[in-house]
């Protein structure tokens, strides 16, 4: 009897599923034809906004941009326009558009709005007057609408936009997730050196995942003018160890005697203070010292750690900066056996 009623009940779960994905599968199918007719007769609208008529948008059809599908469909059809043609529509409208979705209350509206603006080129505009709705959104209680805020902003090319967004942001306590940031200010598409200057002016008071993120910048962007303000932040005892990582991992692209005797010291104090991350990521900048006996005998001494992520490192480190028969004998000797794995694997990989 129970597995009549077992099989009764999954029968019925797989109907449920099975009805759940034709009607869903129908709304799909339902909203893209709904989509595509309402995109066709705003491209008919846009087609006729031109220099003529100062590229003007009727005040009911903006209006009517508060409805998601509307707004969905009016971006889907500036898409086909040309791209200065784009420009002129979406600035010369800009007022009665700013106002719409002011005083629209629907976050998802205020997101998707921000995701299609940063899509327009508004770049030589600086924003065109944009720049202020987006710097609202960021204080929004949705990580989409400041996502997509901070993303406009970024197309937008003004540096001085985005470190107000940064200082703002910061200012009122509010993190952003680091990986998003990061990934975000390489997007900018302005004056690199200028958006650097800026938030570097405001360094101690940036919380630390925007403080995080601008560090990577300076890292992936390969701007060295600010390195002895970091060696100075990541010297001080109280320095959060994902920022000392940051600033680790741009210390590591640049061989110097400094940088050297830098990552040293660092990977004496987290040793001591047990933290593995920094020691693992300056350990594998070492492996462009190749021409130091110090480096070569903190390596052989690293690659017995116990630490899977310092072992690995080190090893890798040892292996680029070449290592002898008399150097794999020392190592071992030590009797470590994911020692000599790590270091037979590094070796056999050069």
């Amino acid at each position: 009897m129970y597995m009549v009623y077992y099989l009764i009940f999954n029968l019925v779960f797989v109907c449920l599923v099975l009805f759940i994905y034709l009607l869903t599968n129908d709304m799909r199918k339902t909203h893209a034809r709904h989509l595509m007719k309402i995109t066709k007769k705003f491209k008919i609208l846009l087609d006729n906004c031109s220099e003529e008529n100062d590229y003007q948008v009727p005040s009911r059809k903006i209006k009517s941009l508060k409805r998601t599908i509307n707004l969905e469909s009016f971006f889907a059809a500036l898409k086909r326009m040309d791209k200065d043609k784009q420009t002129h529509i979406i600035f010369n409208n800009k007022e009665s558009i700013i106002r719409l979705v002011q005083n629209e209350n629907n976050k998802t509206i205020h997101a998707y709005f921000a995701y299609m603006l940063k899509d327009v080129d508004l770049f030589e505009q600086r924003g065109g007057g944009y720049g202020p709705l987006m710097l609202q959104f960021l204080f929004e209680n949705s990580i989409y609408a400041r996502e997509n805020a901070l993303k406009a902003i970024y197309s937008f090319g003004d540096e001085k936009l985005v470190a107000d967004a940064f200082r703002k942001l910061s200012s009122q306590g509010i993190p952003h997730n680091e990986k998003l940031l990061s990934d975000g200010l390489l997007m900018f598409k302005g004056d690199v050196p200028a958006l650097a200057k800026l938030l570097m002016v405001q360094y101690d008071s940036l919380l630390e995942c925007y403080k995080n993120s601008l560090i990577n910048y300076l890292n992936y962007k390969t701007i060295d003018d600010y390195d002895e303000r970091l060696i100075e932040d990541v010297s001080r005892d109280d320095i959060s160890v994902d920022t000392a990582c940051c600033i680790i991992r741009k210390l590591n692209k640049k061989k110097s005697e400094r940088n050297l005797s830098i990552l040293l010291e660092l990977i004496r104090r987290f040793k001591e203070g047990g933290h593995w991350e920094p020691v693992s990521i300056a350990v594998k900048g070492l492996g462009h010292y190749d021409d130091n006996d110090e480096v070569k005998e903190l390596l052989k001494k690293e690659v017995v750690s116990r630490n899977w992520y310092i072992r690995k490192n080190a090893a890798e480190s040892l292996a680029k900066i070449g290592v002898t028969d008399d150097d794999l004998n020392d190592i071992y000797s030590q009797n470590d056996k994911y020692a000599n794995d790590a270091i037979k694997y590094a070796v056999g990989r050069m």
